[in-house]
């Protein structure tokens, strides 16, 4: 049950039904926000090329617009629900995001479907950490737990942005599948604003700085900054083949038809929300360690990347590609470890402020990431195959290698993680 968090205008029963529906109208937003987050440019990426005669680079920078807005409004949606509160930043980050949902699908031009997407990604930012806040407010003791199953909620959306949507996009248009989606994105949001009314907020604090210089105190701890290394950096080469690269690739290299790509990503979205939520029950089953964790997915993204560059060099094109997809998504998603590490080894009027520099770590290296494999392809002349342009072994090995460079300091931070038993402890 929820903690008594908030004074009630309504009888105690209503007021809590009010609570749930808030909350589930919440993560049903986060979960449409991962759709978009997955589904554009990775699914459509093919359509929107040949539909706007675009480069590869302009097609993944639709990617890098949503990406790079959202995560440096981790900054500031940290520092704002600390002064507002998750659910008031949410009621406006929340209209900015079906505004964007919207336009994009409305835009006939490149320059309009980058402000669709850069509306989606400003309000799409204020939903993960205002979520948190807000379950760790209503769920002081089990919010591992709960954080997990929202996020297991939320990454459920990238397993439909693939294979579901894929199919829904051959049959209807990619525009009147996103249409729908902006709909019921705003249904959602009307849900959560109809709820709010039924509860009293938190008083704002007037005490509460918004200053960006805040985050000063957290970057000067060491296992800090080696924990947002490891995170950003991990989620992000995971992201970046689940969003940008990874369904154009398998078509490319892997000669999969784009339907079998779509369900490959999908399996890895399944694979990496499912184990998201496995690893905080292990967490506390093995007495809430979270070093073995971190460590695993060190190994786990050196080892992928590392066997998946030496496939492309050697021109292997195997199934193997796939399955070392889906095992780059075993420790894809290390937020239900590394939040609770965060609270651990910071003291706890820094911790909003820790994780959402973590957040913005998250998404800066997805956006870099797929910046910088658009450019990399645009390097190397691709071929137009039956309508569709295909980019051939040399550009993807190049890509391939970059991102296994990178991968090794994600094994280099994940060892310097330090182990908490679920406790505070003191960190330089």
């Amino acid at each position: 049950m929820p903690n008594e968090v908030m004074l009630k205008k309504t009888p105690a029963p209503f007021s809590r039904l009010a609570l749930w529906t808030l909350l589930a109208c919440g993560t049903g937003m986060y979960f449409f926000a991962n759709i978009q987050r997955v589904a554009i440019p990775g699914a459509i990426f093919n359509q929107l090329q040949a539909e706007f005669s675009a480069s590869a680079s302009a097609i993944t920078g639709l990617g890098s617009s949503f990406m790079y807005i959202y995560a440096v409004n981790q900054l500031l949606i940290g520092m704002l629900i600390d002064r507002y509160g998750g659910i008031r930043t949410i009621l406006v980050g929340g209209i900015v995001f079906c505004a964007g949902c919207l336009a994009f699908p409305l835009a006939h031009t490149l320059p309009m479907l980058y402000v669709g997407r850069a509306l989606t990604g400003f309000g799409a930012s204020a939903l993960y950490l205002s979520l948190i806040k807000e379950i760790m407010r209503c769920f002081d003791k089990n919010y591992p737990i709960m954080v997990s199953v929202m996020i297991l909620i939320g990454y459920a959306g990238g397993i439909v942005a693939n294979a579901p949507f894929v199919a829904l996009a051959a049959r209807l248009g990619y525009r009147p599948v996103l249409l729908l989606m902006a709909a019921l994105s705003l249904a959602l949001y009307l849900g959560f604003a109809g709820s709010r009314l039924l509860l009293t907020l938190p008083e704002i604090k007037a005490g509460a700085t918004i200053k960006i210089t805040n985050f000063a105190v957290v970057l000067k701890r060491r296992h800090n900054v080696h924990l947002f290394i490891f995170a950003g950096f991990n989620w992000g080469l995971y992201y970046v083949i689940q969003t940008v690269l990874g369904k154009k690739f398998l078509e490319d290299f892997g000669d999969l038809a784009p339907m079998t790509a779509a369900t490959v990503l999908s399996v890895m979205g399944l694979i990496s929300a499912s184990c998201g939520f496995l690893f905080a029950v292990l967490s506390r089953l093995l007495g809430n360690r979270r070093q073995i964790f971190c460590r695993l997915a060190g190994i786990v993204s050196i080892g992928s990347f590392g066997a998946l560059t030496a496939l492309v060099f050697l021109d292997m094109r195997t199934p193997i590609l796939s399955v070392l997809f889906c095992l780059l998504s075993l420790t894809g998603s290390m937020s239900s470890i590394a939040i609770p590490l965060l609270r651990e080894t910071n003291p706890e009027e820094q911790v909003g402020l820790a994780i959402s520099f973590m957040n913005f770590g998250f998404f800066l290296a997805v956006a870099f990431f797929g910046n910088l494999a658009g450019y990399v392809m645009d390097v190397f002349a691709p071929s137009p195959v039956n309508g569709v342009i295909v980019y051939g072994r040399a550009a993807y090995a190049t890509v391939f290698a970059v991102l296994f460079l990178f991968s090794g300091l994600v094994f280099v931070c994940s060892m310097q993680m330090r182990e908490t038993f679920g406790k505070k402890i003191a960190v330089g």
